[in-house]
């Protein structure tokens, strides 16, 4: 075992910030740039009315790159969270649920107060599913794996099923580019986003508060998919991969070389199926397979390349040539919680009617730079922050209420 698993079995209490494992910051910390970047595409970016060569390029980085990938790579590390957490308290010998009910009903709270601001939160989704979660952690990792790929597969399966049980015909509309910009339009004028003050973005907001993360089983960001991408992360916790990776170096590479591979393979299947699809160059009872094709194509290739993306940054943060390129990332994936909660405080700024009220204003290209500054001023940022003080203002809050103690502050 590597002195950081050691480390990490042995500690009383909670992780202190020395004893964290540094590879695992540092890929949470790349998942949390492509979570603000989908993030910021939800003001307007997605519109089909950008159609400048350079807004084109940019939805395409998006999308290959980050969309879907970003949150599943996120929820398969809170899996490995839990799995570390609940090792842990077992090698202690403490009570674990007692402790593990108040950290998730704390992530809820601090969440509800976030999609006041936000929407899209995604903490309440995660506190809910953490419940679930409990049900899985004695479960074998084949077990979590079989249960993962069910509910991954759920969303295209399901789909083509309520197709050939509707007997409905799986069409692709076109775009009406008038039509968009006219409700582009609309939105730039009566949108609380775009308009109101604050109290009327979070009256708005307040809707989505207590989130259902079964409300839509069949749909490509359903709880369903959180919850494997989390059955996923236990498995791996449970193989306890990043608590010794120096054991597990061959596994790492076998998953970088064949998830970067099989995910860049299966997205790009979804992006040719899906234009030949909108080209109607496929027609009749052929449309329904190639549907299905595309997003079996879709869910898993976006499965395999987050994988990819965890496992190659591993295996760079081991590199001493090619660590410099991801340590970056540890500071911020350190600060996580923080620096998710600073990221909507940037881009509600820069979007909301009571801030400088670019919201459907912006197309692709705009918001990917708009994302890259953010995240930029993030780095250096968490960086001066973590040299001196031993967790992030919000992960100290979440501590201090889970553990109903003050945690000393200062490094």
């Amino acid at each position: 075992m590597s002195e950081s698993g050691r480390r990490a079995t042995v500690a009383r209490g909670p992780v202190e910030p020395r004893e964290r494992i540094q590879a695992l910051d540092m890929v949470r910390g790349f998942a949390l740039f492509g979570v603000l970047l989908v993030n910021m595409f939800n003001f307007g970016a997605f519109s089909p009315i950008w159609t400048r060569a350079t807004d084109r390029v940019a939805f395409s980085l998006m999308h290959f790159f980050f969309e879907t990938k970003s949150w599943r790579l996120f929820s398969l590390l809170f899996g490995v969270g839990f799995a570390l957490q609940l090792e842990g308290a077992r090698a202690r010998g403490t009570p674990f649920l007692g402790t593990y009910l108040r950290r998730v009903m704390v992530l809820f709270v601090i969440g509800m107060g976030h999609a006041l601001l936000f929407p899209g939160d995604v903490l309440m989704v995660y506190a809910e599913l953490a419940l679930v979660l409990l049900l899985f952690r004695n479960a074998s990792t084949r077990v979590l794996l079989a249960l993962a790929v069910a509910l991954l597969a759920l969303y295209p399966l399901g789909r083509a099923a309520n197709t050939l049980v509707s007997g409905e015909a799986v069409t692709v509309q076109g775009v009406d580019i008038e039509r968009a910009r006219a409700a582009n339009e609309e939105l730039r004028s009566t949108h609380p986003h775009a308009v109101g003050s604050l109290a009327d973005v979070m009256a708005a907001n307040a809707r989505v508060i207590p989130p259902n993360p079964f409300g839509q089983p069949l749909g490509l960001e359903s709880g369903l998919g959180f919850l494997a991408m989390f059955l996923l992360g236990l498995g791996v916790g449970k193989r306890r991969i990043f608590a010794d990776l120096g054991g597990h170096l061959t596994l790492i590479r076998r998953a970088a070389m064949w998830g970067l591979g099989l995910g860049a393979a299966g997205t790009l299947a979804d992006l040719a199926i899906s234009s030949a699809l909108s080209r109607q160059a496929v027609v009749g009872g052929a449309r329904a397979a190639w549907t299905l094709a595309a997003e079996l194509s879709f869910t898993f290739g976006s499965t395999a390349l987050a994988l990819g993306y965890a496992a190659a940054i591993v295996l760079m943060s081991r590199s001493p040539r090619l660590r410099r390129l991801v340590e970056p990332f540890g500071p911020v994936g350190r600060l996580a919680l923080t620096g998710y909660l600073a990221q909507t405080l940037a881009f509600t700024t820069l979007f909301y009617g009571y801030g400088l009220g670019q919201a459907f204003r912006l197309g692709p290209a705009a918001v990917l730079v708009c994302a890259v500054v953010i995240y930029a001023a993030q780095v250096p940022a968490s960086a001066w922050w973590a040299r001196r003080y031993r967790f992030g203002p919000a992960e100290w809050l979440w501590r201090a209420l889970t553990y109903l103690k003050l945690p000393p502050m200062r490094a």
